[in-house]
């Protein structure tokens, strides 16, 4: 082998390492849904925003379902994601940040002191904050401006998950990763916690209902999303076989569920009839 071609296959050879290299780079960078654990509507941008534990981004989603990154960095585990008016609140361990989705920056992060794993994040008609803390076994309400984080804490209270505002009753309602733990409420009114139905189910990992009254909610130990009819006289399986369902969202405007499936690493919209 003479000493040019030794050369020329050198350079052959790093050009090709340099390539793989910033393809790699290339394909790290571009958006991708990797375990999803919420979904919320961005109404301005007319795109759906998911957050990821698995690569601790932001992600926006189109109704075509093309991926656009709004958050890279600054966010250690996102969890439950909440759109407030033009702004997203998002849930991150101890922490609840503010963010811009629009201008895809954190404008401000709040950590909140005594919580220990915020799951999901909740507004009432007021504008005020709701977070629920599964290892504290508690609510935590802060204020419009997420200062002044007041703790709620019940017996009925065991690992508490998704919570949802049933605005017509300003009421919270509160699901458990524990087993055949009931669905509470917490009264925004009176501060006061009760049982709204007890369940057989076990690690309910998302609430949602609809304009028509009917409560949605999704097992992970049962694999299955299960329906509360008008009536609240029973249960009806709406779909199973669904690997790690986490915190759903009903989208008005399709009137359908959306189901980040964490495992799985993508979004199931279920199409909603109606009565």
């Amino acid at each position: 082998m003479n000493k040019a071609f030794k050369t020329y296959l050198i350079i052959s050879i790093l050009i090709l390492i340099g390539v793989f290299i910033a393809l790699f780079f290339i394909l790290k960078a571009q958006p991708k849904i990797s375990a999803p654990m919420s979904v919320t509507y961005d109404a301005l941008g007319e795109r759906f925003l998911i957050s990821n534990m698995g690569n601790s981004t932001i992600v926006a989603m189109d109704a075509d379902g093309k991926l656009k990154n709004v958050i890279k960095k600054g966010i250690k585990n996102p969890r439950g994601i909440k759109m407030r008016g033009q702004e997203l609140l998002v849930v991150d361990d101890d922490k609840l940040h503010f963010i811009d989705p629009q201008l895809s920056i954190i404008s401000k992060t709040v950590a909140i002191d005594g919580a220990k794993m915020l799951i999901d994040v909740e507004v009432d008609e007021l504008g005020a904050i709701y977070l629920t803390d599964t290892d504290a076994e508690c609510i935590w309400r802060l204020d419009k401006q997420g200062s002044n984080p007041t703790q709620f804490t019940s017996h009925l209270l065991r690992q508490p998950s998704a919570i949802y505002f049933d605005k017509p009753r300003r009421q919270m309602m509160v699901t458990s990763m524990g087993e055949r733990r009931p669905i509470i409420t917490f009264n925004t009114k009176t501060d006061e916690f009760s049982i709204f139905k007890d369940t057989m189910y076990s690690q309910i990992s998302g609430i949602q209902a609809d304009d028509l009254g009917r409560i949605f909610f999704c097992s992970r130990q049962e694999q299955a999303v299960i329906m509360i009819p008008q009536t609240q006289n029973r249960f009806i399986l709406f779909e199973q076989n669904l690997k790690t369902p986490a915190d759903m969202y009903w989208h008005e405007p399709s009137n359908e569920l959306l189901l980040p499936l964490t495992q799985e690493n993508r979004i199931l919209r279920l199409a909603l009839e109606e009565d």
